[in-house]
């Protein structure tokens, strides 16, 4: 395959993904840089400019700006609780009722959001993987489980309900609604298809009541979410609000 055919087919799969078709399934990614004014082929830079503008053009579009700085932090921040609660919110919308808890594996958010304008490649720097939208059905044993178990191997980004923990240990919950979590009642989770398959150790989900796959990329949930909240015109501010309380 000739050089420029080659370059043809990656930077028109970059531009593809960035507006949110399809996707590849590689768990890493590469920054690729262009030199637009590389001696050795420049043929090849005047080519790839034009690809190279869209490409700039569509990751630095402004989703909405924030007041402050958010980093990612245990055992809650404000990084952590705006986007699980983007991802129950945005599954919600797909799924077409309310889903009950949202829930992100902590090392799968890869970056923190800047003070300042928040740009769709700042979000996938939080979200680099391809990671889908998966809807498990599970009873209130199988969320406790599901919550003591990244409790202990990472950290709990979850929306929707309150955890207390004691000695390690997730002791109670309370839904959103104010009602306590029932062991044997159903409710709805919102997780990255990653999770749902078994990653990170969470083999026991198979075991899940039901499975709905959205095949709805989570970063594009994201975007779709701060581009929401950026019409209207106002900075964002997220804080913690105590959804994570340790004994």
């Amino acid at each position: 395959m000739r050089i420029k055919q080659l370059y043809i087919l990656v930077l028109t799969a970059a531009l593809s993904a960035c507006q949110h078709t399809y996707y590849p399934t590689g768990r890493t990614y590469n920054r690729i840089e262009v030199d637009a004014t590389a001696q050795a082929d420049t043929g090849m830079a005047e080519f790839l400019q034009p690809y190279r503008q869209k490409l700039d053009q569509t990751m630095n579009e402004v989703l909405v700006r924030s007041d402050v700085a958010l980093e990612k932090g245990k055992p809650e921040s404000a990084v952590n609780n705006l986007l699980a609660d983007a991802l129950r919110q945005e599954a919600g919308k797909r799924y077409g009722k309310p889903i009950d808890i949202g829930h992100l594996n902590y090392s799968g958010i890869r970056s923190g959001l800047p003070k300042g304008p928040i740009t769709v490649g700042n979000i996938y720097e939080v979200m680099p993987f391809d990671n889908q939208i998966t809807v498990l059905t599970m009873k209130g044993s199988q969320v406790m489980q599901l919550l003591n178990h990244f409790l202990k191997d990472e950290a709990l980004v979850i929306s929707g309900l309150r955890a207390t923990i004691a000695n390690d240990k997730v002791q109670s919950v309370t839904m959103a609604t104010g009602k306590p979590l029932q062991p044997d009642e159903t409710y709805t989770v919102a997780m990255s298809d990653y999770v749902a398959n078994g990653g990170s150790g969470a083999s026991f989900l198979k075991d899940a009541v039901r499975r709905e796959d959205l095949n709805v990329n989570i970063r594009d949930a994201f975007i779709d979410y701060f581009r929401q909240l950026g019409k209207s015109g106002q900075p964002i501010n997220p804080t913690t609000d105590g959804r994570i309380t340790i004994q």
